[in-house]
């Protein structure tokens, strides 16, 4: 007996048995469906995964395809603990998209943003607070086509990017620091970066390492020096550090009361030297063969060993390096190292792929 697939039912019914293939009837037509249940779900997962990316490689593209090339900053620093940065830049459209906006970061989270030009005009931008960097989104004004470009001059002030001076060892001078992140959302390119020490101020006599990375150049106005540096590029996800340790005049400190201050001293000195030499001649013997060993003060003796070898690479090394040099764990060392960094004896930031620590008191 010959046997004939059911009928459907009548109007725009569909019955599928994902079972075993059948014939099935719509409007009095018939369709042969063999698809499976798994073949089916199969399909429909793939074809939704390749729909989904599409919005967000378009947002992504917005931010990686844009360079800034050639680009200047400018940070000046004055005596009040304040500093003034200027931005100038030729901002370059090199995605399929046209973009109206500029994304740019700067390391601080105490800045105002005193300046935004395009192409020489004002232009509206708003500030965004994150946890650990101001951004600033700049409104071009206009539609940035592919491979067009446009110059955009930014300015800042910022109150956190200078340390708070304090009296050094000899007290007619303070003593401070300048740390400056560049951590960019875009791509940068022929970047020069300029620091300009407050009038009057030199580089510290009392740090091992008063200025990190060795710069390309330097030069002087007659009452302040500027140190520039070059990096050909940096991507995002990519950083670089200057750090300055100055100091400079404490001019609280007279000249006749730092005579009398300082001749008080040398007597003292003297006093405490004579009797030494009389009665602990072995033990100043024993301390004259120690001359050279930098020593620390407020730190453990494992902690003290650290800043040592860090002092003997430099001032700067790459932190692996430290975990070669002792009989300890990394965990211990990284232990060591997150004291240390709490106390501000050093700074650890990142270098390409690795971590780079470097001394900031001796």
């Amino acid at each position: 007996m010959r046997r004939y697939p059911p009928k459907a039912p009548t109007g725009r019914s569909i019955i599928l048995n994902f079972k075993q293939c059948e014939w099935i009837r719509i409007d009095s037509e018939w369709c042969w469906i063999v698809q499976k249940s798994s073949i089916l779900l199969l399909t429909f997962v793939v074809i939704s995964l390749m729909m989904l990316p599409a919005n967000g490689a378009s947002e992504l593209a917005q931010t990686s395809d844009i360079l800034l090339d050639p680009i200047d900053i400018v940070a000046v620093m004055d005596n009040d603990g304040l500093t003034t940065v200027s931005v100038k830049a030729r901002m370059v459209n090199l995605g399929a998209t046209s973009v109206t906006h500029l994304n740019f970061r700067i390391d601080s989270l105490a800045t105002i943003l005193t300046l935004a030009l395009v192409n020489q005009t004002s232009a509206s931008s708003v500030i965004v607070e994150h946890d650990r960097y101001t951004e600033v989104v700049v409104d071009l004004g206009l539609t940035l086509n592919p491979n067009e470009s446009v110059w955009i001059d930014l300015g800042f002030l910022s109150s956190d990017l200078q340390s708070d001076s304090v009296v050094g060892s000899d007290i007619t001078k303070l003593v401070g620091d300048f740390i400056y992140y560049i951590r960019p959302l875009t791509g940068l390119a022929n970047m020069t970066f300029t620091a300009v020490l407050p009038t009057g101020a030199m580089l510290s006599q009392e740090s091992v390492v008063p200025l990190y990375p060795d710069t390309d150049t330097n030069y002087t106005d007659g009452s302040s020096l500027s140190f520039v540096w070059y990096t050909s590029s940096l991507q995002p996800g990519q950083e670089r550090v200057f750090i300055i340790q100055y100091q400079t005049p404490n001019y609280e400190a007279g000249p006749i009361s730092t005579f009398i201050i300082e001749s008080i001293i040398i007597a003292f000195l003297g006093i405490v030297a004579g009797i030494s030499i009389a009665i602990l001649g072995p033990r100043i013997l024993y301390r004259l063969r120690r001359i050279g060993k930098v020593r620390f003060i407020g730190v453990t003796a494992e902690e003290e060993e650290v800043l040592e070898v860090i002092r003997r690479k430099g001032g700067s090394c790459p932190q692996k390096d430290l975990y070669t040099e002792f009989e300890m764990s990394q965990a211990k060392v990284s232990l060591l190292l997150n004291n240390l960094e709490e106390r501000g004896l050093v700074r650890r930031f990142r270098e390409g792929r690795e971590n780079v620590v470097h001394i900031m008191e001796d």
